[in-house]
């Protein structure tokens, strides 16, 4: 039972959001989890209005804006930038609105038949990029070479069993793939570098199988929810979008994860 509101909102969540605790609250994973599903609304309200086909290039512009992200969180954990501006969620809310903004924009251009909005969207993110490639660390690449290793063999052993299961269609895989790159990450930088898990819920599992339990949690999790899009949502846009946004929740940590472990 709450005693005081007041003290509850501060300790849960005011506090954590201006100072980056190194766990998650119970009150921080309830105000993003409501969040992320009021973005998940407005981003699929914004791309129909837009007329996204969620595609190939789409899809490539779309992890470059997630790369800038995770590439700039851990430029603010290493001390080289210092603005609250890049902590979660601001960092989140700053660059997908810059997103937003593009897409506008050069989908306002395309209807003038200036640009080819797929085009020039796939390389925008990978062009504002190489300015934050000068200065990250990479005193760790060993440690990387790791996370990409384990993340190949179990894509692979996953790729093998394709046939026995209608769950790792392509496209699937596509999703699922994110979240072996953010267990892989998590797996490496906790066995081998002392890190730790700031979310809840994985935290309960590796309190008791140790890291090596994201990789069973990530598949069955991402696993069931595929599996339930494909079999309830009909509709072609709805079924790509949620799966993009699926794909999303594992790549930003995935690659904030290896950004971090190649500057330890």
């Amino acid at each position: 039972m709450v005693g005081n509101p007041d003290s509850f909102l501060q300790e849960q969540i005011v506090y954590p959001l201006l100072n980056d605790n190194p766990h998650y609250t119970f009150g921080e994973t309830v105000l993003y989890g409501l969040a992320f599903l009021f973005f998940v609304w407005l981003a699929s309200r914004f791309f129909e209005k837009m007329k996204i086909d969620i595609n190939f290039n789409f899809l490539m512009g779309w992890s470059g804006w997630i790369l800038i992200m995770a590439g700039t969180r851990v430029l603010e954990d290493q001390g080289v930038l210092t603005s609250r501006l890049f902590i979660t969620p601001f960092n989140d809310v700053f660059f997908v609105s810059i997103a937003f903004f593009l897409i506008f924009i050069l989908k306002m251009l395309e209807v003038k038949g200036v640009v080819d909005f797929y085009s020039v969207w796939m390389r925008v993110p990978y062009m504002l990029f190489i300015p934050i490639l000068f200065y990250l660390s990479y005193s760790n690449l060993v440690g990387g070479l790791y996370i990409l290793l384990i993340f190949s063999f179990i894509i692979g052993l996953l790729l093998f069993l394709r046939n026995k299961s209608s769950v790792l269609s392509r496209e699937n895989m596509v999703a699922m793939s994110s979240h072996i790159l953010d267990a892989s990450a998590t797996f490496v930088a906790m066995s081998f570098f002392g890190a730790f898990e700031k979310h809840i819920v994985p935290n309960m599992f590796i309190g008791t199988f140790g890291p090596i339990a994201m990789f069973p949690l990530k598949i069955a999790v991402v696993g069931v929810a595929l599996y339930y899009i494909d079999k309830e949502v009909d509709n072609d846009f709805e079924r790509r979008f949620f799966k993009l946004m699926i794909f999303s929740l594992g790549l930003g940590p995935g690659l904030r994860g290896l950004i971090q472990v190649i500057g330890y």
